[in-house]
């Protein structure tokens, strides 16, 4: 895909289009959904190109902010997914814990009031554990504030502490790092093209009005 800089206000440069001066470019993440285009229209008409040079710049601006904000979105998806897919692992691990304890006890005390343990008609009910965890989900995700402390407390009492696992995701998800390793070198582009753009609007020629004498 290349850019379209044949929009008026910009320079000539006669018969060759500048779209056959540019070398096609990937493809970003978002650039064909309505956001990307009323980013791209604002940032433009903050930056208010003057040359073609000058837009050809503004737009590289524009895809280079656009990629660091859509990266930071991917990061925030990656890790808020990988902290609750982990939650939801470690919960089901305790609420199985929790059944099979509550299982060998039955059992023992069946056993132990005389029982035949051919006869114990004691079970682990897995789909109750599935429903405990989605319930416990629920709370931990909702957006009442007090559903979702009363879920971490829950939570917590079963020692799996949802802050701790994030702490553990942002250190150890391999994803999530490698957004995170991506974003200083797109930053650093940024600065460096934003100040290039900064002189070359202080090179734009003054335009002085001439007034007529008195």
């Amino acid at each position: 895909m290349t850019y379209d800089l044949n929009s008026s206000g910009q320079d000539s440069l006669g018969p060759l289009s500048i779209n056959d001066l540019l070398p096609e470019r990937p493809a970003i993440v978002g650039e064909f959904s309505p956001a990307y285009e009323a980013f791209k229209q604002m940032t433009l008409a903050d930056l208010a190109p003057m040359t073609q040079y000058e837009y050809i710049q503004a737009l590289q601006l524009v895809d280079l902010n656009w990629s660091i904000m859509q990266l930071k979105a991917s990061a925030r998806v990656e890790l808020s997914s990988a902290t609750e897919a982990k939650i939801r692992e470690l919960l089901t691990k305790k609420f199985w814990a929790v059944a099979e304890d509550a299982f060998d006890l039955e059992y023992d005390q069946f056993i132990e009031a005389g029982g035949d343990e051919d006869e114990f008609e004691g079970r682990i009910d897995p789909q109750q554990i599935e429903d405990d965890v989605a319930a416990l989900m629920a709370g931990l995700t909702s957006a009442d504030h007090a559903a979702r402390e009363a879920a971490t407390a829950r939570a917590i009492s079963l020692e799996v502490d949802p802050r701790l696992v994030l702490s553990g995701q942002i250190l150890n998800s391999r994803e999530y790092r490698r957004h995170g390793e991506a974003l200083p070198d797109l930053e650093k582009r940024v600065r460096l093209l934003s100040a290039e753009y900064r002189e070359l609007q202080r090179a734009r020629p003054i335009e002085v009005a001439h007034t007529a004498a008195e």
